[in-house]
């Protein structure tokens, strides 16, 4: 692609680039994928990146030095500066102009992008249709409906609910998403859900019937991406229309589903504080808790100093339920590293760490609002009081 003369701000760039601190980089193009295309902008400040852009031709390497505040204050649009970046200092971008193309040159290589990623396309799917012995002829729209079991119902009406289970994958069987073995999914059918094609399919089928439905990109995740499937990727659903209702029947439903959720919720935040005062009982605790609700207990005397809000830390640590059964736990000599008071694990740690000195280990009897709370995580169901005894390993002072 021949260079441009004139350089207007609806022009686009390929670069490679590291932009950087004095001693620090911040950002290098070679960790994404070595180069980086962007559109060209009016100046964001005198003296910014793309008025130096425009001095270059395809190239050419230079260093540009701006001001630090007036990259994050007014090109990244930050509020304030971050805790890393001295007011006033400089800050450096290394670029080399690889390419350098006017809009309408840049909309025709992505247009013929498009059909190259479409035609690439197109020749996967011939391949997958010939190695799977498939003959079905698609419908107008490019869908592959195939028949897996036998419906005996009726089809579904627009406005109606179609209560489903489905199988989402791409060609070369990487699995998408799967509810079979699990709850069903009500969906509306006539109203727009996951793609065209899963809709027209809907429609070809009976009450109680299963289908395999290829999808090509036109009525499918189209040139864009969808989720983690790529653009211009056929995928594959397996679809059993499991039952018809109305969307009231529906909505009945899962009201009554939820006030029997908020009922179960409420007598498990209810039993909570007996189960946790119960476990005070039985071994005989007279550490008085935090105002937060939070026990720390100590199991081992510390005789290092204690870390701060901000300090990296390292914490040995083993989860228990109350009745004692271990849940999770470090790997052995591999501690969990967490910066103290970020949020960055379950509010109990950030409240106990920071108290104690490091070499301590501490038992700590966690309501569930220090932990996962009411809706609980994996196998830890809502509104569940824990056990984690965990031992401050080692920490770093963080930068002030």
């Amino acid at each position: 692609m021949e260079t441009t003369t004139v350089w207007h701000d609806s022009d686009w760039v390929t670069v490679r680039m590291d932009y950087r601190l004095k001693d620090t980089v911040l950002y290098s193009s070679k960790d994404n994928g070595d180069s980086l295309t962007f559109a060209m902008m009016p100046p964001q400040f005198e003296g910014d990146i793309y008025e130096g852009l425009k001095l270059m031709g395809v190239g050419d390497s230079f260093t540009f030095a701006v001001v630090a505040d007036s990259f994050f204050l007014k090109t990244a649009r930050m509020a304030e500066l971050p805790p890393y970046v001295k007011p006033g200092s400089p800050m450096y971008f290394d670029i080399k102009l690889l390419s350098h193309y006017t809009e309408g040159q840049y909309d025709t290589i992505i247009e013929k992008r498009k059909r190259e990623a479409r035609q690439k396309e197109i020749e996967t799917l011939n391949s997958y249709l010939k190695e799977n012995h498939i003959t079905v002829k698609p419908t107008e729209s490019g869908l592959y409906y195939i028949p897996v079991e036998k419906g005996t119902g009726r089809k579904p009406k627009k406005g109606e609910m179609c209560r489903i289970y489905l199988e989402v994958k791409q060609l070369d069987g990487t699995l998408v998403f799967s509810n079979f073995g699990k709850d069903p999914i009500d969906v509306e059918y006539g109203k727009d859900f996951d793609t065209k094609g899963l809709q027209e399919g809907l429609g070809m089928m009976r009450e109680g019937e299963k289908a395999t439905l290829i999808v090509p990109s036109p009525i499918g995740v189209g040139s864009k991406s969808k989720g983690i499937v790529p653009p211009f990727t056929t995928i594959v659903y397996t679809v059993k229309l499991d039952k018809l209702r109305t969307v009231e029947e529906v909505r009945k439903e899962r009201a009554e589903k939820k006030k029997r959720r908020d009922e179960e919720r409420r007598r498990l935040k209810e039993a909570e504080k007996l189960k946790i005062a119960l476990y005070i009982k039985q071994h005989q605790i007279t550490q008085k808790p935090l105002e937060t609700g939070l026990y720390i207990i100590p199991l081992e005397e510390g005789t290092g100093p204690k870390p701060e809000n901000g300090d990296t830390v390292w914490v040995d640590y083993t989860l228990y339920t109350l009745q004692g059964n271990v849940i999770d736990s470090s790997p052995e000599g591999k501690p969990l590293k967490f910066v103290l008071g970020k949020g960055q694990v379950v509010a109990a740690w950030d409240e106990a760490v920071v108290r104690m000195n490091k070499g301590e280990k501490a038992r700590l009897i966690v309501p569930s609002k220090m932990a996962y709370g009411a809706w609980g995580y994996k196998k830890i169901g809502p509104y569940t009081p824990l056990l984690f005894d965990v031992r401050l390993a080692d920490f770093k002072k963080g930068k002030k």
